[in-house]
């Protein structure tokens, strides 16, 4: 069976078992899902018992990380209740393909650009230079010309405020705990 529903609509998971009484209910995503998709997109579509593909809004959802594993539990307008998350159980959860696609050439787009050159800003000074931009499985890791050595920033949100292409700067927070004081 596809996951794609009319070309319009994919398929980014399905539910678990309910947690709690209020209509939590367990995520499993799938390989079509992307990380911070629940932050950037607040409508997605159950199918109801007749098969037909209804709008559910996102009031809240959780994620737990055990054992480098995440796990999510959302809570949707149409599942109240413990009853309704379990009437949910095994449904898919659908996306616009549309819009997840847009999400996705985003997110490509701005793993692509090379950064190398780019100003280091801390505090609202200027800390260094990017030497390098080695790629891990993980995420990016930076490697900035500092003082009179290198200094090696994860590229996550812990270390990186933001990135602004139109100045070449990179604005960093907590670099603190990356220099050894010595």
């Amino acid at each position: 069976m596809s996951n794609i529903v009319n070309n319009r609509f994919i398929e980014i998971g399905r539910f678990g078992r309910p947690r709690g009484l209020d209509g939590n209910i367990r995520f499993q995503p799938n390989e079509n899902f992307i990380d911070g998709l629940f932050d950037q997109i607040d409508l997605f579509y159950m199918k109801n018992e007749r098969s037909d593909l209804i709008p559910a809004r996102i009031e809240s959802y959780r994620v737990e990380k055990k054992r480098n594993q995440q796990t999510f539990f959302v809570k949707f307008d149409l599942i109240a209740d413990r009853d309704d998350a379990q009437a949910a159980m095994n449904k898919a959860l659908f996306a616009v393909n549309e819009e997840l696609n847009q999400i996705k050439q985003e997110k490509d787009d701005s793993d692509s650009v090379d950064v190398t050159g780019y100003s280091i800003i801390s505090d609202d000074t200027e800390i260094g230079l990017v030497l390098d931009v080695f790629e891990n499985p993980a995420h990016p890791i930076l490697e900035i010309k500092y003082q009179t050595g290198s200094l090696l920033i994860p590229f996550v949100d812990e270390y990186i405020d933001r990135v602004d292409h139109n100045s070449s700067t990179i604005h960093c927070k907590n670099l603190d705990q990356l220099i050894e004081e010595g």
